[in-house]
């Protein structure tokens, strides 16, 4: 049976009803949304976090501080969030003319709708924009307070805060350590995860670039020494000019982790041109470290340091530490060199074209830095032991007279030599045990030898004049007499009675007295009315044999 075709009034009447149909499920559809959104907002509204009260409240209870704004105001569109202008928190405690402890130009809070929903508690970013941090000096008065952490769930996709200071106050006269700090970005923030961090900014003391990266977290707000770090860094043309008496451009890299209370520290620096400016003398100085550095209070416990420079190696540990009642850090150091070169020390310190002794030494020397306001030289203190085998002048003219000492004292005549012949072939001994006070070393039980001849004495150099003033006794194993040679040997005879050893040879007090570019060797005969020098404080040399 054929099928008619609906009629135009059948047709109209389904459109009709299917448009019906249409309305009523978007009606419905808009009824859902309007509801969801309606549900959505009052839920905002109960629990918007981005009020100035809100805002104040998390801040207070994240920090011990009280949180004031001079303008505050809230953002909907692109965004979620709010505006401070004129931040200040101001540490709970302190005094009324203590200043705060951050300021901030302007902090943004930027969030999503769709966090504020499903993610309760997360913001996508905080910006602080003119962030600064001034950190009162050690003993600045504050009072106690009952503070305690509120807990919070808040998170943070990343805060921005570039262009920011810190200041740390100092002890007077010292002006305040400036950090400026060129980008800070900190990544994933919670108080129960750790966060990522990324960080350069030019360091104050000694002036120079670091950058540095890695993972901070979570805080331990019960114990804050506790809280774990982990990283890497960089230094940059740090600047050691700033420190009186030395200089050189420093730089150096490293990899830590551990606890802030203890935290392990590996790398190396390298400073090309490291100078004692009164030498005017540079070497090339590299090290590599391992240290423990609590990052709470700064203290430094260096467990091995390994240093070169020229050919000689230093082994190094000790530690950079405050003491009770003082203000800086104390740095106290154990130093040793095994088969090290007396030249290359040597360079370090005198102002000659050239060390004037060539040598193997090793040594071991406690030495002690405290954080005194003087010069270099001024405030070192030292104590060590020292030895040098195979040692040879370097200007003619002092070698030679070693030479003449030593053919002298075997009771020979001192040969005459071609003018092209090597005076640097008497191999001399030195040991002994120094003290270094006040740019001054004071020197005990030097023993010197040379063949046919040894010599115990004692007396002080000054690293700032270069005075030498040594006195002792010299042992021969010729007569007293004989050491001169000729006609005056004979003349010389009837004293050999007053410097004759128990077996053979003679014993001479002798002096080395001027300065280190001119050094004058002579007898140490007493002056009329004036009584010899004394012997050594020991009859037996303590320095260190390499």
């Amino acid at each position: 049976m054929d099928r008619q075709p609906a009629s135009p009034d059948l047709m109209l009447q389904n459109l009709a009803l299917g448009s019906m149909r249409l309305r009523k499920t978007t009606l419905l559809v808009l009824a859902a949304v309007t509801l969801a959104v309606v549900i959505a907002v009052a839920i905002l509204a109960l629990h918007w976090p981005f009020s100035q009260d809100r805002i104040t409240q998390s801040l207070q209870g994240s920090f011990p501080v009280t949180v004031t704004f001079q303008k505050f105001r809230t953002t909907y569109f692109p965004h979620p969030g709010c505006v401070g202008e004129g931040v200040v928190f101001k540490r709970l405690g302190s005094l009324p003319d203590t200043p705060p402890i951050v300021a901030i130009q302007r902090l943004t809070f930027e969030a999503h709708y769709i966090d504020m929903l499903w993610r309760p508690g997360y913001l996508a970013r905080i910006v602080m924009n003119g962030f600064r941090v001034q950190v009162p000096s050690i003993g600045t008065p504050r009072e106690e307070s009952d503070w305690q952490a509120t807990a919070s769930a808040t998170r943070v996709g990343e805060i921005i805060a570039d262009g920011a200071t810190l200041e740390i106050g100092r002890a007077d006269p010292h002006t305040p350590l400036l950090f400026d700090i060129h980008t800070l970005k900190l990544s994933s923030v919670s108080r129960d995860k750790p966060m990522s961090y990324a960080v350069a900014l030019h360091n104050p003391l000694p002036p120079g670039e670091i950058r540095s990266q890695g993972q901070f977290g979570p805080w331990n707000s019960s114990d804050p020494g506790q809280t774990p770090v982990a990283g890497q860094s960089t230094f940059q043309n740090a600047d050691l000019g700033v420190f009186d008496g030395i200089a050189g451009m420093l730089s150096s890299e490293d990899k830590f982790q551990g606890p802030l209370q203890r935290v392990e520290v590996q790398g190396h620096i390298d400073i090309p041109d490291f100078m004692v400016t009164r030498s005017g003398h540079s070497v090339d100085v590299t090290s590599e470290f391992h240290a423990f550095v609590n990052a709470t209070n700064g203290d430094v416990e260096l467990e091995r340091v390994n240093a070169g420079f020229l050919k000689t190696r230093v082994a190094a540990k000790g530690k950079i530490a405050g003491q009770a009642g003082q203000h800086g850090k104390t740095a106290s150091v154990d130093l040793t060199v095994r088969n090290g070169r007396i030249q290359d020390v040597l360079r370090l310190f005198v102002s000659g074209s050239k060390p004037s002794l060539n040598g193997a030494t090793s040594f071991r020397a406690h030495v002690v830095i405290p954080p005194e306001d003087r010069a270099f030289l001024r405030k070192v203190r030292l104590t060590g032991d020292f030895g040098i085998a195979g040692g040879e002048f370097t200007k003619p003219s002092v070698q030679s007279d070693v030479d003449n000492l030593s053919e002298r004292a075997r009771g020979a005549k001192p040969a005459d030599k071609p003018e092209d012949e090597d005076p640097d072939r008497v191999i001399s001994g030195l040991a002994g045990h120094v003290e270094l006070r006040e740019a001054t070393a004071t020197l005990n039980d030097l023993f010197f030898v040379v063949p046919g001849a040894d010599a115990q004495m004692h007396g002080t150099y000054n690293l700032e004049s270069e005075a030498v003033d040594l006195h002792g006794t010299l042992k021969t194993d010729a007569e007293f007499s004989k050491m001169t040679g000729g006609f005056k040997s004979v003349l010389l005879k009837p004293f050999n009675v007053f410097f004759k050893r128990k077996h053979a040879g003679a014993v001479v007090p002798v002096h080395l007295v001027g300065t280190y570019a001119k050094p004058e060797v002579g007898l140490d005969l007493p002056v009329p009315g004036q009584k010899a020098a004394g012997p050594p404080p020991s009859q037996t040399p303590s320095g260190v044999t390499p």
